[in-house]
């Protein structure tokens, strides 16, 4: 008998075993891989390559998190990127480094003015996203009521008096407008419109049109790096270092952690979650049970609906995923070099977070196309050398980079199938990326495509969402994923979500892992 089961070794569900053993809950975590970290893992995918292989970027991990949980001292230590290149469709760059006169003048190419505004707008938003990063470690308040519910909703209100009226407007625009009304309100270049309101496709899945279709813009402005906002970068060694590091501190915590150990049920008797059953048929017994996988495949496969009220069932089916990615993971045996960055530059460049940037209208289209089970016409795409930062990762003088590439559908029309298509779409995101990166091709000796539907198989995710489901404003703070299981526990008692599923959301954060613990200590005590 243990008093805590984690079902799912992802860096969620090893953040709340960390803190539960921390409390002397005596904890034991059941991942299904053969290793633990989920989404956040380091893997050789060629022999002398390595890289993150899923999730690839660090900055939403709470600093909290990593001083309760002594990360560094486990292994974790972070690289910054050396600024932000913006790849634009035209075959223009705009390269943005520490800088700020090397900024303005890379904004004064297409605006006398927009360099002021992204000045003020960064700053908003680092105000605004003050007050919403108070609420990623706090359980949101639930609809139902109650006296929690009040102090809950207290404390949010009294956060929120630390605006002034302009803020308070501005965050009331950023869940109303579009992402694309928003940056014309801010913006007098159309190239300065396409990057901010772009952006926002790395954590969404809309029409840049729809209303609130700019709050994945927070995810931005939410992070810091070593204490610094704003920041981005890489974990030496790999996101596997983060998982490792959870792994490690949850163990020195008395956590037990068993690998190739997949839950086949959780075991509920009288409305009780009471422990699971593996695949191998074994069953364990404990007094709560914490789950890392998506709502989808926590409450349809792992529980069932028999256990379930009817109307709740049907929410959680239409619950939204829609996050779909390719991930395409390269060995290089030599440097990418850009059709327009050269020198000095172009080794920055590298060591930056790049960005193959379409027009807003091709964004459209391809949201269009992919919401119709069509393949994009030109890609969102993500990239990142991250041997450019760690040169652990490839031999000397070689490379890995890293795309995540968008919007790609999980259902596709036709009756067709990822398996067959998969290699024919990475061949066209590698051509349109060897439109800014010319000798790309010739230097690759190895590639990995993931298909949404591989990262279904590999990860145990549903529809491949990484993010485990849209951040949609009826799928977000106290909606998420549903009223009846928002302050992260389930209409099974003593049964927890501490995933992406749950309040914030998705990104490599821990937020959710940390807030189931932190509810589940409350109840078991």
């Amino acid at each position: 008998m243990y008093d805590a089961i984690v079902v799912g070794g992802g860096h969620n569900g090893l953040t709340a075993a960390a803190y539960l053993g921390r409390a002397g809950i005596r904890t034991l975590v059941l991942e299904r891989r053969d290793l633990v970290g989920g989404a956040a893992i380091t893997q050789e995918f060629h022999p002398g390559y390595r890289n993150s292989i899923a999730s690839y970027t660090l900055s939403l991990l709470r600093g909290e998190i990593i001083r309760d949980l002594d990360l560094k001292r486990h292994g974790l230590s972070t690289i910054p990127y050396k600024g932000a290149v913006e790849l634009l469709s035209s075959g223009q760059v705009v390269q943005f480094t520490g800088d700020d006169a090397h900024n303005q003048a890379e904004v004064a190419k297409f605006s006398n003015r927009d360099f002021d505004a992204m000045k003020r707008l960064r700053e908003r938003l680092l105000r605004v996203g003050d007050i919403v990063r108070e609420q990623w470690l706090r359980e949101p308040p639930a609809l139902a009521g109650g006296w929690e519910a009040l102090f809950a909703s207290a404390r949010a209100g009294l956060s929120m008096r630390k605006l002034d009226a302009d803020d308070r407007h501005f965050l009331a625009q950023m869940f109303t407008l579009s992402a694309s009304d928003l940056m014309e309100r801010w913006f007098e270049s159309e190239t300065m419109r396409q990057i901010y309101a772009v952006h926002c496709v790395s954590s969404n899945f809309a029409s840049l049109h729809q209303p609130g279709s700019a709050v994945p813009f927070f995810l931005n402005v939410l992070g810091e790096l070593e204490g610094v906002r704003y920041k981005w970068g890489v974990a030496r060694g790999g996101m596997g270092a983060v998982t490792q590091a959870l792994a490690a501190s949850a163990r020195e915590k008395g956590v037990e952690i068993r690998t190739s150990a997949p839950v086949e049920r959780i075991l509920v008797e009288n409305g009780r979650a009471v422990g699971v059953r593996l695949e191998s048929g074994e069953e364990i017994r404990a007094k709560a049970v914490a789950t890392n996988a998506d709502p989808k495949r926590t409450f349809l496969h792992l529980v069932g609906r028999e256990h379930l009220d009817p109307g709740f069932v049907h929410d959680i089916e239409h619950y939204r995923m829609g996050h779909a990615s390719v991930r395409l993971n390269l060995a290089l045996s030599g440097t990418p070099e850009f059709a327009n960055i050269k020198g000095e530059a172009a080794a920055t460049a590298l060591q930056s977070a790049i960005t193959l940037l379409p027009d807003r209208a091709t964004v459209e289209r391809c949201y269009q196309a992919a919401r119709a089970g069509e393949i994009a016409p030109e890609p969102y795409v993500n990239i990142q050398v991250a041997s450019a930062l760690d040169d652990s990762l490839a031999p000397k003088g070689h490379h890995v980079m890293a795309l995540l590439c968008k919007y790609y559908p999980y259902h596709l029309s036709g009756g067709r199938n990822w398996d067959d298509l998969k290699d024919k779409v990475a061949d066209d995101i590698l051509t349109a990326v060897e439109r800014h990166i010319p000798n790309l091709k010739k230097l690759i000796v190895a590639r990995t495509v993931m298909s949404p539907v591989d990262i279904e198989r590999v990860f145990g995710i549903t529809e491949g969402d990484i993010f485990h489901g849209r951040h949609d404003l009826d799928q977000i703070f106290s909606l998420r994923p549903h009223p009846k299981a928002a302050q992260y526990r389930t209409p099974i008692e003593r049964l927890y979500l501490c995933g992406s599923g749950a309040h914030p959301g998705g990104g490599v954060s821990g937020a959710p892992g940390h807030n189931a613990a932190k509810r589940m200590i409350r109840d078991l005590r």
